[in-house]
């Protein structure tokens, strides 16, 4: 890609040299100095430096006040493992190019300041063959050069005025039925988003474009969102979850519009401040437009987990990150700035009220447009609009790691409470307390339930509240989920709430009552067999998809994860009958959808892989769930990863008919599911070939070349997968080094690999980035095989 860039700036100081940004990548992938030439100083030529990715701009014809640099370039463009990325759609044809400079890639495509701290405002000619389209912030207000962004190519537009909506020509019929729904979310979320900040959109437009392969969920760049493609455009049957995610998705990118975009983080450490206010916000308001109880009820269960599964590792880190070089900002992105960052704002919002946050946010958004900000100045926000000093509070939320596990100790004389005390033990046992403000339920048999304020900012408190009241038959410790931590269940309560589960008519206190019994079984006060049993018993009856996916989900990680091959075995039959049962009779079709999918998860005996031969040929439909294309696709992964003898033939012939883009990479998906040696090897060279494969292709097969049953098979990867981190960290996108680990380290349950893990870690000194996302998988592990030590039996 030829290009000219014109840089205009002050300099508020001498600089000699003055250093900008410009790399390139090898053929193995590792940094080299870009293709430039043509500098020119304040219009003067200037012979060209370059060093170690940047160009070197010589002090002598600079001055004090206003400059501009202009030089010629040429950056790469390529199907994978760039910042301007081509994809060539073989239905039609046609390409289509797009970039992606979050977090540092910027300069990866032309000459640059490629950092959050220096905004500047962009204007992009483009010169683009005839019948294509390009798309772009628009000529900006300033923004950092993360969020600057185009794309190119003979893209389709529906709609028109300042919401647009763009997408490739071979799916603008699929494109024209889901965008009014899209464009409906989008739009609600606008006008309410614009009241809550009393800011207006802050550009001029706001463009929506479908990229097919796009790594991530989107990309907030400003006034021009970039989607992928197949989160808006379902390629299986979708569900209320499926809904209920893009809608979550929408109103995340929309929300950056203010939190990033028009206020944006001075440095990456401080990244939990546009990521984790977008999906509190995306979620805030859905609540104003939909039941609010429903919406923290998904908060909950899509949320939570995920914050409290890295918190209690340490792999863990503040929500505050020390970023010492924009190349380590990767590390910033993961589970404590999307999960436990939106966590804690809710328990802000808890703990100040509702009119005191918004005001916080306003004053924050307010003060702060079009430039920069710090953690200090939202609390410093926050503490203004409330009247209440904020700074020790966040001090420990922010700045200190990991989480509180909270246990109640109660007791009653004849009929009521004569003694209740909070307390809390630091996760990690690194001897950090939280101050915690919580909101109690004494659960009641019979009769209604009563609530308690509690709190303690040290490591016990008692409640004097609660003395004197009815004796319950339960006690919760973190009823409507206002608070953050682990609130575990002391042992009588787990035994009546396991009795009393089915009459709990709230799907809100339900479903949060299915995560207490669930955090009992990964901290070994509870069997998984006993948890697998009380799934079976009574999913049948739960009438919550949303809540039916979550128990479904913990039922399935504990039969493939927890249990041995003979436990696995006792419960097989009984687990994939009831799947079988409610996908034909479940009462809604979003139930049917989700047993459909949980069955091609586990199916493991030959009467389960024949109803999915028979639900793919058509002998067996769903009612009123006709299957799509990836549906079927799905089914082929299962039986090829399960070892049926009918995969390899199916794949054949499927990918005969499918030769679409989606059929190619899942033909490569599902290939990736055969348990041969011969094939593992295969694949996994071509996972750090660097210009190979597309990356979401491998995103998307690592679950089954790292089956669940094939735990034996690939565990001679798991080494050549460590060994491989530092060269996957330096070529991949922001999550793939994630998702890698997790598929080779958290799939493997025995003591051997997790021996594998210790032994890697004790001889390599890998960088501190990599060091704690190796010890969030091997802490997984490592519960794994406590779990299995204590009750595999």
């Amino acid at each position: 890609m030829p290009g000219h860039v014109a840089i205009q700036f002050d300099l508020a100081q001498a600089a000699d040299p003055l250093v900008l940004d410009f790399r390139d990548l090898d053929a193995k992938g590792k940094v080299i100095d870009g293709s430039a030439r043509n500098l020119k100083v304040n219009g003067s030529a200037e012979p060209l430096r370059q060093s170690n990715g940047h160009i070197l701009v010589s002090g002598k014809r600079l001055r004090h006040g206003s400059n501009t640099v202009e030089l010629d370039f040429d950056s790469g463009i390529a199907e994978a493992n760039r910042a301007v990325t081509r994809f060539i759609d073989s239905q039609d044809g046609n390409e289509y190019l797009y970039t992606l400079f979050v977090p540092m890639d910027a300069s990866l495509a032309f000459p640059c300041f490629d950092q959050p701290d220096l905004k500047a405002r962009f204007t992009l000619n483009v010169d683009a063959p005839a019948g294509w389209t390009v798309i772009s912030n628009g000529e900006t207000e300033p923004i950092s050069t993360y969020l600057f962004a185009f794309a190119a190519g003979p893209f389709e537009q529906l709609s028109s005025g300042p919401l647009r909506l763009f997408v490739r020509k071979s799916m603008l019929a699929r494109a024209k039925e889901e965008w009014p729904a899209v464009a409906e979310t989008t739009r609600k979320g606008m006008s309410l988003m614009t009241t809550f900040f009393a800011q207006p959109f802050p550009f001029p437009k706001y463009d929506q474009v479908l990229i097919p392969g796009f790594p991530y969920g989107g990309m907030e760049h400003a006034g021009a969102t970039f989607f992928n493609e197949d989160g808006i455009l379902f390629r299986t049957v979708p569900t209320v979850n499926d809904y209920n995610r893009r809608n979550e998705t929408v109103l995340h990118e929309l929300a950056h519009q203010w939190f990033g975009d028009l206020v944006t983080m001075r440095w990456f450490d401080d990244l939990w401040l546009k990521e984790g206010f977008a999906q509190y916000m995306a979620y805030h308001t859905l609540a104003e437009i939909e039941p609010p109880a429903a919406v923290w009820k998904r908060f909950y269960q899509s949320i939570k987990p995920l914050a409290y599964g890295i918190d209690s590792t340490h792999g863990t880190t503040p929500i505050y990150q020390q970023i010492s070089n924009l190349k380590d900002a990767k590390s910033a992105y993961g589970a404590i700035v999307y999960q436990k960052a939106p966590s804690l704002l809710r328990v802000l919002n808890f703990n100040i009220g509702e009119d005191h946050f918004r005001e916080g946010v306003r004053i924050f958004l307010r003060e702060h447009k079009y430039a920069n900000a710090e953690w200090s100045d939202l609390i410093g926000a926050f503490s203004r609009a409330s009247g209440t000093d904020l700074k020790p509070w966040a001090s420990a939320w922010v700045e200190q790691r990991g989480m509180p596990q909270v246990e109640i100790d109660w007791a009653c004389d004849s009929s009521r409470i004569s003694s209740f005390r909070i307390r809390q033990k630091d996760a990690l046992d690194e001897g950090h307390v939280w101050p915690i403000r919580t909101q109690v339920l004494l659960g009641h048999k019979s009769g209604p339930s009563e609530k308690i304020a509690a709190s303690l900012d040290g490591a016990t408190a008692s409640v004097p509240s609660a003395i004197g009241k009815s004796c319950p038959d339960y006690v919760f410790g973190n009823d409507e989920d206002q608070a953050y931590g682990e609130f575990l269940l002391d042992a009588k309560s787990q035994a009546v709430i396991i009795d009393e589960l089915p009459r709990v008519s709230d799907a809100f206190l339900r479903a949060l009552l299915w995560g207490a019994l669930w955090d009992s079984v990964r901290e070994l006060r509870m069997a998984p067999a006993q948890y697998a049993d009380l799934a079976l018993r009574l999913l049948p009856s739960e009438q919550d998809a949303e809540l039916a996916v979550s128990v479904l989900s913990r039922l399935r990680g504990a039969f493939t994860d927890y249990m041995s091959d003979s436990q696995r075995a006792a419960i097989a039959e009984r687990f994939e009958n009831l799947l079988i049962q409610e996908i034909a009779e479940a009462p809604t079709p979003d139930l049917r959808i989700t047993y459909f999918r949980g069955l091609i998860a586990v199916a493991t005996t030959a009467h389960a892989r024949d109803v999915l031969k028979d639900l793919f040929t058509g002998r067996v439909a769903i009612p009123g769930v006709p299957l799509k294309q990836r549906d079927r696709w799905n089914i082929i992964g299962s039986l090829i990863s399960s070892g049926d003898a009918s995969g390899a033939e199916l794949l054949t012939a499927e990918s005969k008919r499918d030769t679409s883009d989606d059929g190619r990479k899942y033909a490569y998906v599902s290939g990736a599911g055969f348990a041969q040696p011969e094939n593992k090897r295969k694949y996994f060279a071509d996972y750090l070939a660097s210009s190979g494969v597309k990356e979401d292709w491998v995103t998307a097969s690592l679950p089954l070349f790292n089956y669940w049953s094939q735990a034996g098979l690939t565990s001679a990867y798991l080494q050549p997968a460590l060994d491989a981190l530092p060269q996957l960290k330096r070529e991949r996108k922001i999550f793939f080094v994630t998702s890698w680990l997790a598929s080779f380290v958290e799939n493997q349950h025995s003591p051997a690999a997790l021996k594998t893990v210790d032994d890697f870690l004790k001889q390599n000194s890998a960088d501190p980035d990599l060091r704690l996302k190796i010890l969030e998988v091997r802490d997984e592990l490592a519960r794994t095989v406590r779990i299995r030590a204590r009750w595999a039996n």
